[in-house]
């Protein structure tokens, strides 16, 4: 079987579009799962700009194998660019892009493969609408619910009997579990809409640290665990939006309190690292158990030792910390505790 034959047979058996443009972006070639996706057939589309038949403009930008292949001369892997299909429909594609080179190094060319996730971008949007609708709807109703309960609780209904008390008690105690999951849905639904797009500025992480220690020491106490920070005059300013990165603290350090038995300990380190301020916050607390650790950041994932939340705080978390440059991960041992570590770049 001929060399051509062969390679005939894999390019129009791909599961994908597959498309080749000269260094004009003139395309040359065109397999059947293109020709289903855009809805041109080859004799069609052949001898065509790739960027006016399918974009409809003359803007380089607008268009991945462009900008990255031929423009740049860069590969570029599942970028979101979208097209008008033959029937005028417009359609959303995952482009991966490379540019081709002949023996001596000259671009002659680029190369691209898509296929189309309209739906899955549908379905998508449906998800993040869902879900931002659910918690706006739930709030209020549990706000004028907690009202009420405060006015009864507080005898500005008539007097109550100790059983009434207590079982009041434990419907606000229930209403402000529901509102802290309330919460997290809003602020998690509100970064998947817009991302997450910190205000960066100088952070002076130290002295946030021991303000939201002196906060998590209330809680703390109740378990009589001791907080320890490892904290030192000097450590760099870190270039952060700082009430995300408070939010990123109070989760971890509310978690590390939650999960650590009465007696324990949470120690809190800042280091001075290559580039960044490195903030470690360990416990004594249950662990995590290996089986569980590759999902701890997932948005909605529960493990066994956290049945009652939302799993979004540490989701939320990954995010704020990744929009920054930073990265997140944690380390544990079941029975012994759990060592969560975050970076932030130092400000320069």
């Amino acid at each position: 079987m001929e060399r051509q034959q062969i390679y005939d047979i894999i390019v129009d058996n791909l599961p994908v579009g597959f498309s080749i443009v000269d260094k004009d972006g003139i395309i040359v070639d065109f397999n059947s799962t293109a020709e289903r996706v855009t809805g041109y057939s080859k004799k069609e589309i052949f001898g065509k700009s790739h960027l006016e038949i399918l974009h409809g403009t003359n803007d380089k930008e607008a268009c991945p194998l462009f900008k990255h292949a031929l423009e740049r001369r860069e590969q570029s892997v599942a970028t979101e660019t979208i097209i008008r299909r033959k029937s005028g429909e417009i359609i959303v594609l995952s482009v991966t892009t490379s540019p081709l080179f002949d023996n001596d190094g000259n671009l002659i060319g680029g190369i691209e493969l898509f296929r189309d996730i309209t739906e899955l971008k549908r379905l998508e949007r449906e998800r993040k609408n869902i879900l931002s609708m659910f918690a706006h709807d739930m709030k209020n109703p549990v706000i004028t619910a907690e009202g009420f309960i405060s006015r009864l609780l507080s005898g500005k209904a008539g007097l109550l009997s100790e059983t009434q008390k207590n079982y009041l008690d434990l419907v606000k105690e229930e209403l402000d579990g529901l509102q802290g999951l309330i919460t997290d849905f809003l602020e998690f639904s509100r970064f998947e809409a817009t991302e997450c797009k910190p205000v960066l500025g100088p952070f002076n992480i130290e002295a946030s640290m021991r303000k939201h220690i002196e906060i998590a020491k209330v809680e703390a106490e109740k378990k009589n665990i001791k907080i320890f920070f490892e904290g030192y005059e000097g450590i760099p300013v870190a270039n952060a939006d700082a009430m995300l990165i408070g939010r990123v603290i109070t989760n971890l350090l509310d978690n590390a309190i939650k999960y650590t038995n009465p007696g324990g300990a949470v120690t809190i380190s800042l280091i001075d690292g290559d580039g960044d301020v490195i903030v470690r916050l360990k416990d004594t607390g249950i662990g995590i158990s290996e089986d569980h650790l590759p999902y701890i950041f997932d948005a909605f994932y529960r493990g066994k030792r956290d049945l009652k939340g939302s799993g979004l705080g540490l989701s939320i978390a990954k995010i704020i910390v990744e929009a920054h440059g930073g990265r997140i991960w944690v380390e544990s041992i079941p029975g012994k505790g759990s060592t969560f570590s975050f970076t932030l770049p130092k400000n320069r």
